[in-house]
C-alpha cells in the first residue's frame, strides 16, 4: 500500500492513507495499544483518541503539523472503550460525538482502578492475578490527567458531517463489538475507519452483538466496499482482512453451537473449537474470552468475564493450542503494524 506523508512520533506512526486523511497506528503490545486517526479537511476531525493523554497529544501535534496550527472541530469516538476514548481531554475544545450508549457502557471501566494497577506494575505482590494481567497489558501507558469527557452530541442514527467539500458518514452499527459502535466512512476517498468492528484479535460482548457483527461485516464487504480500512488494532488493511474476520466469527458461531451443551464450561468449549485457519492472529488463545462471554450471554448471566480468573484460563488455553498446533502458531511482532 502506498502512503502520502508519514509522521513518526515516539508512540504512534501516522500514515496518510488519502489526501489529508491520516491513520494513527500503534505497535500492538497489549489490549490498549489501539489505533486512531484524523482528517485535515474543512474544520478537521479526529476519530478516536487512544488510552492516555500522552498518545492523544502526539496526534494533536501531528494534526497541528499538517494543518499549520489548526485544531480539529470534531471528535468521533468509535465506541466507549478506554483505549479509544480516554484521550478525549486533549481535544475537549472540540465537539465530541459518541453513540448514545457509550456513557452507560463506560461505567464498566474505572480510571482510578486502572491507574492504580499501572502504577503498582505487573510484578506487584499486592495485586491479584487479574490486576497483574492488566498491568502487563497496560505497560507503556500513563493515566495521569485522564478523565471521562462527556460527549457534546450523542447519536443513535446515522449522521453526515461536512468537512469543507468532503462528506464524512458516521454509521451506527451497534450492537457488534460493543453497544456503541460507530463507523466513519469517506465515500470519495474509499477510506473506512472501523474502530474495533474490524481488528485482528476481536472480542465480542454478547450473543446478539456477535450475530449482528457478522451482518455489519457483510455490509462493509457488499455495500460500503472500502479500499482502505483502518482497524481498531493492528495494521492498515483492506477488504481481504474484513472477509477473514467475518469468516472467523462465522466459524466461532458454528463451532460454539456445535459443541455447546448446558453443562459445559467455557474453557472446555473453547478447546473444542477448530481455529486452525486463524493461528496467525494476535494471541489466538484470546478466543477463550469471547467464548466465555457468549456462553454467559446464552445462559442469561452477566457477560463480562471474572478478570481474576482470566489469566490462568488464557495460559491454559495457550498451552493447549501450543500442544495441538505446535509451530503453526507464529509469534506476533508488535512492530509489524508500522511496516511501510
Amino acid at each position: 500500500m502506498k502512503y502520502g506523508r508519514i509522521i513518526q512520533k515516539p508512540r504512534v506512526k501516522f500514515f496518510e492513507v488519502a489526501n489529508g486523511v491520516f491513520a494513527g497506528i500503534s505497535p500492538y503490545r497489549g489490549i490498549s495499544w489501539a489505533n486512531a486517526g484524523f482528517i485535515n479537511k474543512g474544520e478537521g476531525l479526529v476519530y478516536d483518541t487512544f488510552f492516555d493523554l500522552f498518545h492523544a497529544r502526539e496526534m494533536r501535534e501531528a494534526f497541528i503539523e499538517v494543518s499549520n496550527g489548526g485544531s480539529p472541530a470534531y471528535v468521533v469516538n468509535s465506541h466507549y472503550n478506554s483505549d479509544h476514548a480516554w484521550g478525549n481531554k486533549v481535544f475537549e475544545d472540540a465537539c465530541i460525538i459518541m453513540h448514545k450508549e457509550a456513557s452507560r457502557e463506560r461505567l464498566t471501566e474505572n480510571i482510578a482502578w486502572m491507574d492504580n494497577v499501572i502504577r503498582r506494575g505487573k510484578d506487584s505482590p499486592e495485586s491479584t492475578s487479574g490486576e497483574r494481567f492488566f498491568a502487563a497489558e497496560f505497560e507503556g501507558f500513563d493515566l495521569e490527567g485522564v478523565e471521562w469527557v462527556l460527549p457534546n452530541i450523542e447519536i443513535k442514527d446515522d449522521i453526515n458531517i461536512r468537512l469543507g467539500d468532503t462528506e464524512v458518514m458516521i454509521y451506527n452499527v451497534a450492537p457488534a463489538h460493543s453497544d456503541s459502535d460507530l463507523l466513519l466512512w469517506m465515500p470519495k476517498e474509499k477510506v473506512l475507519f472501523a474502530g474495533d468492528v474490524v481488528f485482528n484479535g476481536c472480542t465480542a460482548y454478547s450473543e446478539e452483538g456477535t450475530l449482528n457483527w457478522v451482518k455489519v461485516l457483510d455490509r462493509i464487504i457488499d455495500e460500503i466496499k472500502p479500499e482502505i480500512v483502518v482497524p481498531g488494532h493492528g495494521a492498515i488493511c483492506g477488504l481481504n482482512f474484513v472477509k477473514e474476520q467475518r469468516d472467523y466469527l462465522l466459524n466461532l458461531i458454528s463451532e460454539f453451537n456445535k459443541h455447546y451443551n448446558d453443562e459445559i464450561d467455557a474453557l472446555s468449549l473453547t478447546k473444542q473449537i477448530d481455529i486452525s485457519r486463524f493461528l496467525h492472529w494476535i494471541q489466538p488463545e484470546r478466543l477463550y474470552v469471547t467464548v466465555d462471554i457468549l456462553l454467559k450471554s446464552k445462559r442469561g448471566l452477566p457477560p463480562l468475564p471474572i478478570w481474576n480468573e482470566v489469566p490462568a484460563k488464557l495460559e491454559d488455553m495457550k498451552a493447549f493450542l501450543a500442544g495441538k498446533y505446535g509451530n503453526q502458531i507464529k509469534p506476533w511482532d508488535p512492530m509489524s503494524v508500522w511496516k511501510e
